[in-house]
């Protein structure tokens, strides 16, 4: 029986899958997907009041909102979430909500 050798060319094959159409729809849905699992998550955190320099009126009482996008990089394309604001950052610290809307 004859040996096989496979090569790969792996740069080929991920600007291939990268720039497909299809995959970046499917790439769009996920990340949508995990966006709105965050603000689910983070529906009831709400950051609390402060009085700057102690006048009025007072800040804050702001519900967490996470965003995102897909971007190109290059050898492809990447979803990414992130923190839209004050509130979600301090959710996501206390709460790790993006690991968790990651499933």
């Amino acid at each position: 029986m004859a040996d096989a050798r496979v090569e790969w060319d792996m740069d080929a094959l991920q600007r291939a899958a990268g720039k497909d159409d299809g995959v970046e729809a499917a790439l769009a849905q996920a990340t949508s997907s995990i966006i709105a699992a965050a603000n689910a998550l983070s529906s009831g955190f709400r950051t609390g009041l402060y009085h700057r320099d102690h006048m009025s009126p007072a800040v804050g009482d702001t519900q967490a909102a996470y965003d995102g996008n897909v971007e190109d990089h290059g050898k492809g394309n990447v979803g990414i979430v992130y923190t839209a604001n004050y509130a979600a950052q301090k959710d996501n610290m206390q709460n790790n909500t993006l690991l968790k809307a990651k499933g």
